[in-house]
């Protein structure tokens, strides 16, 4: 009962720690920029807004989408990637590193060329088309080898598919001549977003991250292998297609948004399970809160690493995934899966 009481107690200091971080973050997010706005001034142009205001208007229609952006991504990259390694058993899983969201960049392009004309909405569905399709390549390569398939190889047949993705894309759009529009979403980043992109998304994040929540008991279950899952009354083809659909709108609708940004799927479920457990109750909400923080935290660094220019976010959140990734790779018991 005690070391129930003082994990409980560990756990709400560290969700008032994260609340914390995440407000000051956000607050600290709007006043950097080519011209750095105080605090004060950032707050008086949410109450008291004036269409004369130069400050006042960067900050409404500039920085606070690209503030709920940075949110939206890191949500929805967070959950998806802890999704995806609790329902695999696979510390290597995430969107990026099994090549979901290079297909779903690939369903982006094909989008652009086929119906350049067409809403926002009908791109994000596109990008769920090309993030099942990846998924799909994925299974089917697991299911081609013989025997028990390990952590690292699912990891580079991700890889595999990603680059064949990647390759595709740029073929694409080289040819029919669409850099231009494609490369806000290659180099991943979220300068320049509009708010009504933003508000066209929030329903396909809010379905996947409901849907995720309801079926985290199951995935916690799973964790400890799917004989007791079944035993304990876990339906396992119910949760496994649950989380899948979760991860495709998750993944999906933030590359719609901000294009293939690597390695948060992949670093933050990892250390929200050091910190809180494996209780999928507990890990994906805090992944939630923890992917929004690091998102955030890397725009604002790819907007100090070079300025007046902006390093690609994609890059910022890579200095971090790949030492991390290289690391859990070598590890013995991921290796031998």
């Amino acid at each position: 009962m005690q070391a129930r009481l003082i994990s409980t107690r560990y756990c709400a200091l560290f969700a008032v720690c994260s609340v914390v971080l995440f407000l000051g973050l956000s607050l600290f997010f709007l006043t950097i920029g080519i011209q750095d706005i105080p605090l004060r001034d950032i707050l008086h142009a949410f109450t008291a807004a004036n269409p004369s205001d130069v400050q006042g208007l960067i900050v409404r229609t500039l920085r606070f989408p690209r503030l709920l952006a940075a949110i939206v991504c890191g949500v929805s990259f967070a959950v998806a990637g802890a999704l995806m390694q609790g329902v695999t058993n696979n510390p290597l899983a995430s969107p990026s590193v099994l090549g979901i969201n290079a297909g779903a960049s690939f369903g982006l392009a094909v989008a652009m060329i086929a119906w350049p004309l067409a809403s926002f909405q009908a791109t994000i569905l596109c990008a769920f088309a090309g993030a099942a399709l990846a998924t799909a390549l994925i299974l089917l390569l697991a299911s081609a080898r013989q025997g028990k398939v390990s952590p690292v190889f699912i990891a580079l047949s991700g890889t595999a598919v990603s680059a064949v993705f990647l390759a595709v894309t740029q073929v694409l759009v080289v040819y029919f001549d669409v850099a231009q529009e494609l490369s806000y979403w290659t180099a991943g980043g979220i300068s320049g977003i509009k708010l009504p992109a933003i508000l066209s998304v929030l329903p396909w994040t809010a379905a996947g991250l409901l849907t995720a929540l309801s079926i985290s008991r199951s995935i916690t279950l799973l964790s400890f292998g799917e004989e007791m899952a079944i035993g304990l009354g876990g339906r396992i083809p119910r949760i496994r297609v649950l989380a899948g659909l979760s991860v495709l709108l998750l993944a999906g609708s933030a590359v719609a948004v901000a294009g293939p940004v690597g390695f948060v799927g992949f670093v933050v479920p990892h250390i929200v399970r050091r910190l809180v457990g494996i209780d999928y109750r507990l890990v994906i909400p805090f992944s939630a809160v923890l992917g929004a923080n690091l998102v955030m935290i890397a725009d604002i660094l790819a907007r100090m690493v070079a300025p007046p220019f902006e390093t690609p976010l994609g890059a910022v959140t890579a200095v971090v995934g790949v030492p991390f990734f290289l690391y859990l790779a070598n590890r013995k018991e991921v290796r031998r899966g």
